[in-house]
Order: structure tokens, then sequence, then C-alpha cells
């Protein structure tokens, strides 16, 4: 009577244990819903909520804020959230639950895909785990996007951003991406500000500019030797940011003819001389052009000075997301051993009643 006792009580904790370790997600889930409001005088600004649990087909928290908030912020403070994965993806039943906003901020947490809904008008995504955005055509409408903001993300090219034809300010530094269709960029008649620093770009289809483009950072990526800009015309671009690549030569002259309105160009990088820079910086004062200095200059321009916060930050959340896969690969280990060792013993508890 002993033994059956001790097997039914081994059949139990192994049972408890099997439960306890399954997924979350695991069997049918509910619809519970946590209420959120927006953080007291919030809703002037943004409603901001800094713990939001959105995961697609599981419980999700739901917003509770007045009916004239059109403007919703999560994850925000930083110092206030809880678990950085509570949040993985933005798509239509997200936008619902949120009250059909027009401007979005969801940063430094863990989205991974974007659905992009067609009456949404400021997004901010950055720094997160973004490979695809989804922006499909839709008849008879057209996607009222006007700003979005993908910095620190993981895209790889940005066609899947071709029917955002209200773009004006277009932000995609410190993503993956080695190459631009130029005819997506002639698809943004109204683009204002691009920002394509940090990627990997070897080429740009300058030639493909829109004619509304004021400024332009490319700093940071792959180019390399001559710079050329044939074919290109952009009559209300101010700012050029080059810095950081690897030329040795720049076509001065084509470059005032493409941009005959340019304010400021910035062409500092610490790897090699530019060839003729004397010429350059005589043209450049001709023209009344600011510029920064171009070769193996220790002072640093504003533009580093403000984005090496963002790298330290960046750096600083890489490791905090390295932190986070090895403790949950310990825990998965863990969960391995105590998941064997109560099959074993269940095993020579079984056995031994034989």
């Amino acid at each position: 009577m002993m033994t059956i006792t001790v097997a039914t009580c081994e059949c139990v904790l192994v049972f408890l244990l099997f439960l306890q370790h399954l997924p979350a997600g695991s069997g049918n889930f509910t619809n519970t819903l946590w209420a959120h409001q927006c953080d007291p005088g919030s809703e002037i600004f943004a409603c901001t909520v800094p713990n939001f649990l959105y995961k697609p087909n599981h419980n999700h928290s739901t917003l509770v804020a007045p009916g004239t908030v059109r403007k919703v912020r999560l994850a925000y403070p930083r110092d206030k959230i809880l678990l950085r994965d509570n949040i993985v993806a933005y798509d239509a039943v997200l936008h619902e639950i949120l009250k059909r906003p027009r401007a979005v901020q969801i940063a430094n947490v863990i989205i991974k895909t974007v659905d992009l809904p067609p009456d949404l008008e400021y997004a901010d995504f950055s720094s997160n785990m973004i490979a695809t955005v989804s922006a499909p055509e839709v008849n008879g409408s057209e996607y009222a996007l006007r700003y979005l903001d993908l910095q620190y993300n993981r895209m790889t090219a940005i066609d899947s951003l071709r029917a955002l034809v209200h773009l004006e300010t277009l932000l995609l530094a410190h993503n993956r991406i080695v190459v631009v269709d130029g005819s997506v960029l002639k698809g943004f008649p109204k683009l204002v500000g691009l920002h394509l620093g940090a990627n990997q770009l070897e080429e740009f289809p300058y030639a493909d500019l829109p004619a509304t483009l004021e400024w332009l950072v490319l700093c940071r990526n792959d180019f390399a030797n001559i710079l050329e800009f044939t074919g290109m015309y952009a009559p209300a671009l101010k700012v050029l940011n080059l810095q950081d690549n690897f030329l040795n030569s720049l076509n001065i002259d084509s470059l005032l003819a493409a941009a005959p309105n340019l304010k400021e160009l910035l062409l500092r990088n610490e790897f090699i001389a530019i060839d003729g820079a004397s010429e350059i910086v005589h043209k450049l004062q001709e023209a009344g052009i600011a510029h920064d200095k171009f070769a193996h200059s220790e002072q640093e321009s504003d533009y580093d000075e403000e984005d090496g916060d963002g790298d330290s930050y960046h750096h600083s959340n890489q490791k905090h997301q390295a932190r986070e896969y090895i403790f949950s690969g310990l825990l998965a280990v863990i969960n391995v051993c105590v998941m064997a060792w109560g099959g074993c013993r269940l095993y020579k508890v079984l056995h031994s009643e034989k």
C-alpha cells in the first residue's frame, strides 16, 4: 500500500512539473484583459503606458483612455518597464485596442513584425528587432503615414515601404540595409528627410531622389573610392552627410550642379584622406556652403556627439538582450534537467511495482 502511495505521489509531482513548464501559449487561451490607464497627466502630450502586454493570439492588455486621445506611447519610460518582451508585434488588432491613434511610439522592446494601418500618421518603432514591415497597397485609399522611425532594427531593404506615398520623414539608421531600390525613392513625392546612416550600402541611387528632399544622411556606410552624382538633381537638398565612409575622392562640381541650394556638406572620415581636399574646400567656400574638416580631424561633429549617446544606449541594449538570452538558455537547460529527473523517477517507480 505504501508503494502505491509513493508511486502516486511521484506521478503527481511529475505531472505538476510538466504543467509548470508548458509554454505560455499552450492550450486554449482566454480573452482576459488587463486594463491600463494613461500615466497621470501624460495624455496632454501622449497617453503613456509603461507596461502593456500584446502578443498575437494570446491574452493582452486593453487601454482605458479619454476619447480625445490620438497619440499613444507604450513601454515608456524605460525605467518602469518590467519585461521587454511584452509587445512582439504591431498589427491591426493592437491598433484597434489602442483606439486607432494617429501617432504611436513603441520603442526599446522586441517588436519583430509591423503591419501598418492605413490611418496611422506618425510611427516610432525604433530600437526593436523589426525585420519585416507590411504595408501592402490598398485599393481605393492611401496610407496616411508621414513620419516613420525604424532606427536600430533589422531591416535589410525598403521595398515593403513602397506604398507609403505620404512619407515626409524616414529614419532607417543602424539597420542592415545593403541596397536601396531607386524606384521606391521615386514613389515618395513628399519626402523631406532621409536617414540611412550606419547601414551596409556600397551604392546609392542619387538619380532617383525625390525633388522635395531637404536633408540626406548616408554616414557610416561602405561607399568607397570616388563618389559621383550622375543623373542627380535635388533642388531642395540643403544638408548632405557622407561622414565616415571610405571615400578618397569627390566630384564636387557635379554635386554643386545637382544640389544648387546645398547649405551644409559633411565629409569627415578617419580612414582615408580625400584627394583635392583644399580645392573642394575652396569651391564650398565660394558657394557659401558650410563644411566640416575632411580628414583625420580630432574634433567630433555635432552629429557624432548626438549619435554617440544613441550608440552607447544601443550597445547597452544589446548587452541587456544578450543577458536575457543567456538567462533564457540556462532556464531551458534547468527545465530539461527537471523533466528528465522526473521522467527517470517515474520510470523507476513504475518498474519497481512489477
